[in-house]
């Protein structure tokens, strides 16, 4: 009886033990569990620092960058003068055929300072919509809407829909490359010479940009699978000033290209992939043309 009361002692002495050791190191991984999760706490709450793109209009070298005189796409300035403009009232559409030998159009909507709403649909035949576009601007007069509609084959036809109120009409103009590759020429160089990164559906990515940058040109595209992502403009926490929501059946053939005005300082282009996971997209964000930094209008005093 006594060796059993021994061995008895003995097991209970060792259960103990190994207790007190699996309470111990419970202990120690519940402690390095709250560690761990202070610490991502933390980094969330954390200033990101900038990535390359970011203030490369103080960084980059003028020879690097586009001007008013060698920009691909015209100018607004350029592009109202040299084409005719149309009214669309708040609720109204209005369509415009595209020739044949067009792949790529340039349209322009701009306010006389008011907000700006429009659905574009890019149309193929009857009934199939292949591409479309919802944009919004808060200032149609400082921010206009300057994007390019790839039109593919034939048969295309691009409805402008004014999705504002009735008290919020927008100008429209359009221009096609029927006798210069602009067009063209703008999205290669901005396909091979621009750095793309890679945006996994459901994925966000920012760039901030220098108070140097009048303008950004961004370029969106897949390998041939479907496109769907929102882009805005934001200007301070949250503080969005203009935003493109694009659908494209194909991103190989019908890519999203536009170039958005950036006044002043404190201008982040926003991207996101709104697609599920299965359908990421390469997103090129770059300095269109780059002024001078100096421009400040100062404060105006009520009279």
């Amino acid at each position: 009886n006594e060796p059993k009361k021994c061995l008895t002692h003995q097991f209970r002495n060792c259960s103990k033990v190994s207790q007190t050791i699996s309470q111990v190191t419970m202990k120690f991984y519940g402690k390095v569990l709250t560690l761990s999760a202070c610490l991502w706490e933390c980094s969330a709450f954390m200033t990101p620092k900038a990535s390359s793109p970011a203030l490369i209009g103080s960084q980059r070298t003028q020879t690097n960058m586009y001007t008013k005189e060698n920009a691909d796409m015209l100018p607004v300035d350029a592009l109202w003068e040299d084409a005719s403009s149309i009214t669309v009232q708040g609720s109204t559409l209005r369509t415009c055929s595209l020739p044949v030998s067009v792949d790529k159009a340039q349209l322009l909507f701009k306010s006389e300072g008011r907000p700006l709403k429009s659905q574009v649909d890019l149309y193929h035949g009857p009934d199939y919509i292949p591409w479309n576009c919802a944009v919004y601007t808060e200032d149609g007069k400082k921010r206009p809407i300057n994007l390019i509609v790839p039109s593919p084959l034939s048969g295309n036809t691009v409805a402008m829909q004014n999705t504002g109120f009735i008290e919020f009409p927008f100008s429209a103009c359009a221009k096609v490359d029927s006798s210069s590759p602009r067009l063209e020429n703008f999205y290669k160089k901005l396909s091979t010479e621009g750095t793309s990164k890679h945006v996994q559906g459901g994925a966000v990515n920012t760039t901030p940009f220098d108070q140097s940058v009048d303008s950004v040109q961004i370029l969106l595209k897949t390998d041939g699978r479907h496109l769907k992502a929102r882009i805005e403009l934001l200007q301070g926490p949250n503080n969005l000033k203009q935003s493109f929501e694009v659908y494209s059946s194909n991103g190989y053939k019908r890519p999203f290209m536009a170039v958005i005005e950036t006044p002043k300082d404190g201008n982040v282009i926003r991207i996101v992939n709104t697609a599920p996971l299965e359908y990421p997209l390469e997103a090129t964000v770059e300095p269109y043309i780059v002024g001078s930094s100096s421009d400040d209008e100062g404060m105006t005093w009520a009279g």
